[in-house]
């Protein structure tokens, strides 16, 4: 049986384009959404690893206004019309209601590869609010997340009355949204920069990519939203192991030591050194996102030149707004006034101090105002100049993301 779709991801994006979240939301629900499709049952090896295809993906953006419900709502209608897919249930939150859910997966498939049955617990949870699923500074369940991001073999835990248990092939995949001022209380301070932020892509974005006040589906895209479909589960069908091809192998390696060289320069994909333990593990990433972008297109189970270019360009776009991340979890003083301070500068290129003392002031007061404004001088964000009538001062945005 052969692919409706020349690449599930490009089709994806061309089913989404009317509909109002950035483009990059779309993007990496989509990879999300393949990678439920392939579960646990692929895989690629490289050395002592063994790398699959599940990801760990977080909408950014300020509430209400990036939509990124919508995006999460499209990408889990697509990969729960597939049979044989679990996903977590709505209810499910907490580290007793995913084990659970993980638990009620578990399935089994013979390893091409090798001859070989295989039990895996392959979840993938999506979370319009990801404070609702992680909970507040839940840092053991942030530990057995960590330790599910690996797809471990076989994961032990505590049971509550029944001692110890076990699962078997775990591989957990989850896209989630939340907005910047609720990662703190998601997030102890110390989990910042961490192993479980390691392991997150996070997908910035400040404002909605386009206005559309009125959608009606048309023929033609309820026709390609059952192509996808059934793309999506002939891509469910995919066992076994990736293999590079030899120019795509070649592509990687010089990419990697080249990133190589970089960090040890000190020169990091992402600016905030709050991610430096990501891009110590950005390699990995870029494997998982050349799988996907593998599967996307056929059913060969290699890995081009071609995926590994769309993996890197698609990565690195990621990477370019990831700084913002965190928006004012940082140790200095004002850090989180700063930061909404910045946001608004940004937003509007221009202003002026009466404009921001007037919406800000709740949060700072004239000094505070002055300590901010050198703060981001210094930072070569901002230009500042007097007006010559009143003597107000106007603020200019010139840093670009």
């Amino acid at each position: 049986m052969s692919r409706e779709l020349a690449d599930w991801l490009t089709s994806y994006l061309e089913f989404t384009k009317n509909s109002e979240p950035p483009r990059s939301y779309h993007t990496w629900c989509g990879l999300s959404v393949i990678a439920g499709a392939l579960q646990r049952k692929v895989r690629l090896e490289w050395g002592f690893e063994k790398i699959y295809a599940n990801l760990y993906i977080i909408l950014v953006g300020p509430s209400g206004r990036t939509r990124k419900g919508v995006a999460l709502g499209i990408a889990k209608s697509i990969l729960s019309s597939i049979s044989g897919i679990s996903i977590a249930p709505e209810s499910s939150s907490g580290r007793e209601s995913t084990v659970l859910a993980m638990k009620r997966a578990m399935a089994n498939y013979e390893d091409p590869y090798d001859g070989k049955i295989k039990i895996h617990c392959s979840l993938t949870a999506f979370s319009e609010e990801l404070s609702v699923f992680l909970g507040q500074g839940d840092v053991k369940y942030l530990a057995n997340l960590t330790d599910w991001y690996d797809s471990t073999d076989s994961w032990t835990y505590e049971t509550i009355g029944r001692g110890t248990d076990s699962l078997q092939g775990i591989c957990f995949n989850l896209a989630g949204g939340t907005a910047p001022d609720w990662i703190q209380s998601m997030l102890p301070q110390e989990a910042i920069g961490g192993g479980f932020t390691a392991r997150i892509i996070f997908i910035v974005e400040e404002a909605k990519g386009q206005t559309v006040p009125k959608h009606d589906m048309t023929q033609e895209e309820l026709d390609l939203r059952e192509k996808l479909i059934r793309d999506l589960e002939r891509i469910s069908y995919l066992k076994g192991r990736y293999f590079f091809t030899p120019d795509g192998e070649a592509a990687y390696i010089d990419w990697y030591e080249k990133q190589d060289a970089l960090l040890t320069k000190g020169q990091a994909a992402v600016e905030d050194n709050r991610f430096a333990s990501y891009c110590e593990r950005r390699a990995t990433h870029l494997r998982k996102v050349m799988m996907l972008m593998s599967a996307s297109r056929g059913d060969s189970l290699e890995i081009s030149l071609d995926d590994f270019t769309r993996a890197e360009a698609t990565l690195r776009g990621a990477e370019r707004k990831m700084h913002r991340t965190f928006g004012g979890l940082g140790q200095a003083k004002y850090s989180e006034a700063t930061e909404r301070v910045l946001d608004y500068i940004k937003m509007m290129g221009t202003t002026t101090r009466k404009v921001l003392m007037a919406k800000f002031y709740r949060d700072v007061d004239g000094p505070t105002l002055h300590t901010i404004e050198e703060t981001l001088v210094q930072m070569g964000a901002i230009k500042v100049t007097l007006l010559p009538k009143d003597g107000d001062k106007v603020y200019y945005w010139l840093k670009k993301d």
